[in-house]
């Protein structure tokens, strides 16, 4: 997919992230920007308010991405602040409703599936776009479900992050489909602590998704390696906090501010506060070992080196494969042993 050859990458950095980082924002462009033309309102439906840092990132590049282009929500909600009565006030012939991006298209996270064939069945003719998403269904009821209202829509765009997505929308929905990368890329380089605490810092997915109990404690395999292990679910202080002053504020901002205006504000900080919060994990270890692909994209925009093992239906390599490639700082393995291994290669450009 990329057009990069790799000895251009090599006065990159270390690994070529930020050469890669531009490149798939530039791809990620010509893709949305035709979507989004001069003159539209965007709609951002679906805010991520989970403790999830890998959703947060992905709203943080959609509003970078919007920033861009100079343009500014007109509504915005997660599924519980999702107000019809508020959409339709904001819709005019420029609207374009945009729909948060990530890895809940399908029937692992049917809350979030649902709320966006609700807003299809409401909104039909009004243009939807769906940021990019990772596909995966295991229930053939919901795939038809899903089927159906996309094409009683009649104006709606899926664009997917992976090859196999593609090929599965192409096959099952009668819609316009586009591929893309994610859009976490869209809030650039970040910078990386050069003194990390740790030798590993090893991030185990604890839901839905992930493949197998591929983390066992196993001081033997580390050969004196320090390390420290969490995943990245849990919320800090101020997380609980903002999200405190969300709940109690519902009245009044239900009579203020009908188009979430005043929470948009409140979801990109509660949003940056979790990207903080993924970046400190990552940076007590020299190298990262985990199996959540926003630690993979977090990585190559912190410039760090890591080793993945992939979910339970390879949406990591079904990426890396699409995108990511030319990043010389990455290793897929399939066991702990081959983990250790392979974050000892990268020992001697850490060090």
């Amino acid at each position: 997919m990329i057009d990069i050859h790799p000895n251009a990458l090599a006065t990159d950095g270390k690994y070529g992230g930020k050469t890669l980082i531009l490149e798939l924002q530039r791809k990620a462009r010509t893709v949305l920007d035709p979507l989004l033309p001069e003159g539209s309102r965007p709609v951002l439906l679906d805010f991520p308010n989970n403790s999830n840092v890998g959703d947060s990132l992905i709203w943080l590049g959609e509003v970078a991405y919007l920033k861009q282009r100079h343009m500014a929500p007109a509504y915005t909600s997660d599924m519980h602040d999702f107000s019809y009565a508020g959409l339709r006030a904001v819709l005019d012939p420029n609207t374009v409703i945009l729909m948060h991006g990530g890895g809940n298209f399908g029937t692992l996270w049917p809350d979030e599936q649902r709320f966006r064939l609700r807003v299809l069945r409401e909104f039909p003719g009004v243009p939807v776009v769906q940021l990019p998403q990772s596909i995966f269904f295991e229930d053939s009821t919901l795939l038809e479900e899903t089927r159906q209202a996309i094409e009683a829509h009649g104006n709606y765009t899926l664009v997917v992050r992976d090859q196999a997505s593609y090929e599965f929308a192409m096959a099952h929905f009668a819609c316009r489909v586009a591929l893309c990368p994610d859009m976490a890329f869209f809030i650039g380089s970040l910078a990386a602590k050069n003194d990390p605490p740790y030798d590993r810092f090893v991030l185990a997915r604890t839901d839905c998704e992930s493949a197998q109990s591929w983390f066992v404690d196993a001081p033997e395999l580390r050969e004196g390696r320090t390390q420290y292990n969490s995943d990245w679910l849990e919320q800090g202080m101020v997380e609980k906090v903002l999200n405190r002053v969300h709940r109690h504020s519902a009245r009044m901002r239900q009579s203020l501010d009908p188009c979430n205006m005043w929470l948009f504000g409140l979801y990109n900080r509660l949003a940056s506060t979790r990207q903080a919060r993924g970046m400190d994990l990552l940076n007590t270890g020299r190298v990262v070992i985990a199996d959540r692909l926003h630690v993979h994209i977090l990585s190559i925009l912190m410039e760090k080196p890591h080793v993945l093992f992939d979910n339970r239906y390879r949406k990591l390599g079904n990426f890396h494969d699409a995108w990511t490639k030319p990043y010389r700082g990455v290793a897929f393995v399939e066991t702990l042993r081959e983990a250790y291994l392979a974050a000892a290669q990268y020992d001697e450009d850490v060090e």
